[in-house]
């Protein structure tokens, strides 16, 4: 049976907790493959069975949450119900507080008062946190939910025995009504603050989902009699021809036809100035039409396009987890049923142990539970990660998995390739011909024929020849070597030096028959005009800078010299960058910085791969890194990235720790009512989010 792919817009979750509680619900229902996102407020899964939709959409429902199939693509994370719950709840629990600052003979003193005016938030308690509590322990799992709906109830419980049993004056020290409704009010003015501080951290990437067209205007009929059909962008085809104008969203990925405009793509590839486009320039879908107008031949469909794919792999990136994070989880998993064992033994520690009376025993122990936040825990990575990530895709980085980040802050070795990483690939050919036995168009033709069947960065420069109908039949690619064919039963090679068999100071390319040399193309390459300083700046920042390339010795040693890279090796064959990068790996993490497909192996060997300035290695599995632009000066921030977002997790992780290594047992010992842990305990998560919050703001100032 074939599965269906579903993707749920889930509002109200307010951590891992909360995603996982989600996430067992679809399970249990049968979902596969399954991805929850608390902080974008999104499950994503596949279901075989299309009849099982709704009982899941209803339990996440009676969970708590609000469950729906609309799109997401506006990227708010809403919390109507919370704001609702907390308006309803303050006005009661500040009228019940207030007594605490009254005469003892008050009417607000009064039990059945205290009562009827805690009745109304206890049931709203009730509601919020009682139906996540009994679905998240159908799928076994225990939230902070469970110790929020212990320490109120166990308030109000206590409260309303004082108020049935006992009589008299005594009757007011049984009384913790105010306790019970401060709690939940506190919690959820906690959820509302945290709410709107998440938004903060996923800014960026909903900017980046925002980016996503959802009509484009099709032209429909012949040149003469074109008409503009509005059609949303999903149902685009390849060589549909659409009009681009002023302020229009370019649909999905083409090439101009007729034309010309200024587009600017600075939140795909960080390239803040606008880029002029006329006939046959490649467009992206999401750019923005910053002057002109142009028909455009859709190349790629919505879904395949470059922002289309840049949105799946941000989207893995954050189902992804970093060590720490997994390590937290653990940790996050047991702390639950932890504080409910310290809050068992406080009550009954103070109660017979230090012989504290029987109320403060129990108001200790509600402390105990309220104080207690795993939640802390549970946001310390993904908002830290959200920023780092926004602001990666911002500045033209897509990192696809989280763990990257980790991986990157511990690399200390980064080698280059040269050719169209360094250097500029495409900057000139000169040509040198070795007999005239041959016609020359003729064997311009072969070259621009075989180079169609190579990724390599200087194909391009070879293929510019318009005569390409050679009659190459047997044509194969020997990876990192050169190309062969067949000529009219003679044996055609385009390659290296050592793949051709010849002169190795001769030049970069040659073409032979049979083994005679025709031709060869001398490279005239330019270094980049920012890879002096960059090479300079990750130096000074302690990086080991290697410059590994397959091209001539004499070149290498040349761009080495020009740039102050101390170490290079050139004439390197894949299996050669392998063995190297395999000894580099065994002294010090490394990461390989190669300009797209034609170094796949050595991206793919290197603890980190970083492929540079190729949109189409968006679809290869090589790199864990693509940069968007050809800009080398992306580089050394992508590091600070990685830097400044496992520093903030870190940070996160320690408060969140330290707050309930030095909380806890003040609460035990007395030094902290119900209330006042009610009160810190809603602020630590934003306190964990802040941070986060804080490195939006520094680091872009940090990495421009």
């Amino acid at each position: 049976m074939q599965k269906e792919h579903v993707l749920l817009d889930v509002k109200g979750m307010t951590c891992t907790h909360c995603s996982a509680t989600v996430s067992g619900i679809i399970e249990q229902e049968g979902g596969t493959d399954i991805h929850v996102d608390f902080l974008m407020g999104e499950a994503e899964f596949d279901l075989e069975s299309a009849e099982k939709l709704d009982r899941i959409k209803g339990r996440i429902q009676s969970a708590g949450y609000q469950a729906s199939l609309e799109r997401i693509d506006s990227g708010k994370i809403e919390t109507p119900l919370v704001q609702k719950k907390l308006i309803w709840t303050l006005p009661f629990s500040l009228i019940l507080f207030s007594h605490m600052f009254l005469p003892q003979d008050n009417w607000l003193n009064i039990a059945w008062v205290q009562f009827a005016l805690s009745l109304p938030v206890v049931l709203i308690g009730l509601s919020h946190f009682g139906k996540n509590v009994i679905e998240s322990l159908k799928v076994g799992q225990t939230t902070m939910d469970v110790l929020i709906l212990l320490g109120s109830m166990s308030a109000f419980f206590y409260s309303l025995y004082g108020t049935l049993m006992v009589k008299g004056a005594a009757q007011h020290d049984f009384l913790f009504y105010e306790t019970t409704t401060t709690i939940i009010t506190l919690v959820l003015l906690g959820y509302v603050i945290e709410h709107r501080a998440v938004l903060k951290t996923t800014s960026e990437l909903r900017n980046l989902f925002r980016m996503k067209p959802e009509k484009a205007k099709k032209l429909v009929g012949d040149a003469l009699n074109q008409v503009v059909e509005v059609i949303k962008v999903e149902d685009l085809q390849v060589e549909d021809l659409v009009l681009v104008n002023s302020g229009d969203k370019i649909p999905s990925d083409g090439k101009v036809m007729h034309g010309e405009i200024e587009v600017d793509e600075s939140m795909l590839t960080g390239e803040s100035i606008a880029i002029l486009k006329s006939k046959d320039h490649v467009v992206l879908g999401g750019s923005i039409v910053q002057e002109g107008n142009a028909s455009v031949q859709i190349t790629k469909t919505s879904r395949e396009g470059a922002l289309s794919q840049i949105i799946q792999l941000v989207k893995q990136s954050r189902a992804d987890k970093p060590e720490i994070q997994r390590l937290a989880d653990k940790m996050s998993a047991w702390f639950v049923p932890t504080i409910l064992v310290l809050a068992a033994m406080t009550f009954l520690g103070n109660n017979f142990i230090l012989e504290v009376g029987t109320t403060d025993s129990m108001l200790r122990a509600i402390a105990v539970l309220v104080i207690s936040c795993p939640c802390a825990m549970g946001l310390a990575t993904p908002t830290a990660v959200s920023v780092g990530l926004g602001l990666a895709a911002k500045a033209g980085i897509v990192i696809k998995r989280a763990t990257t980040l980790e991986a990157l802050n511990h690399v200390k070795t980064i080698a280059f390739d040269k050719t169209g990483t360094l250097t500029e690939g495409s900057s000139g050919l000169r040509s040198e011909w070795h007999t005239s036995q041959y016609d020359q168009n003729q064997m311009l033709a072969i070259v621009s024929t075989l180079e169609q069947y190579s990724n390599h960065p200087l194909a391009k420069l070879l293929t510019n020849n318009e005569t390409s109908d050679a009659q190459l039949t047997e044509i194969k690619e020997v990876k990192g070597k050169g190309l062969q064919a067949d000529w009219k039963g003679k044996a055609i090679k385009l390659g290296s030096a050592l793949f051709t068999g010849s002169n190795k100071d001769a030049g970069s390319i040659f073409l032979t028959i049979d083994d005679e040399l025709v031709v060869h193309f001398e490279v005239q390459e330019t270094i980049k005009a920012s890879a002096k300083e960059v090479v300079e700046q990750l130096t000074h920042d302690e990086f080991n800078v290697l410059l590994l390339s397959g091209d001539l010795d004499r070149k290498t040693s040349m761009v080495s010299q020009s740039l102050g890279i101390d170490q290079f090796q050139a004439e390197m064959l894949p299996e050669m960058k392998l063995e190297r990068l395999r000894k580099e790996k065994s002294q010090s993490s490394i990461a390989m910085i190669g300009d797209g497909i034609n170094d796949a192996p050595a991206l793919a060997e290197a603890n980190v791969g970083i492929s540079i300035g190729n949109s189409n290695a968006l679809a290869a599995e090589a790199a864990e890194v693509v940069l968007l632009n050809s800009s080398l000066l992306t580089i050394p921030r992508l590091f600070q990235i990685s830097k400044h977002v496992v520093r903030t997790i870190k940070q996160n992780l320690f408060w969140a720790i330290a707050y309930n290594v030095v909380a806890i047992p003040l609460a035990a010992f007395g030094y902290l009512d119900p209330m006042l842990a009610a009160l810190s305990m809603a602020f630590s998560d934003v306190v964990v989010i802040g941070n986060s919050v804080r490195l939006r703001y520094t680091l872009p100032q940090k990495i421009n």
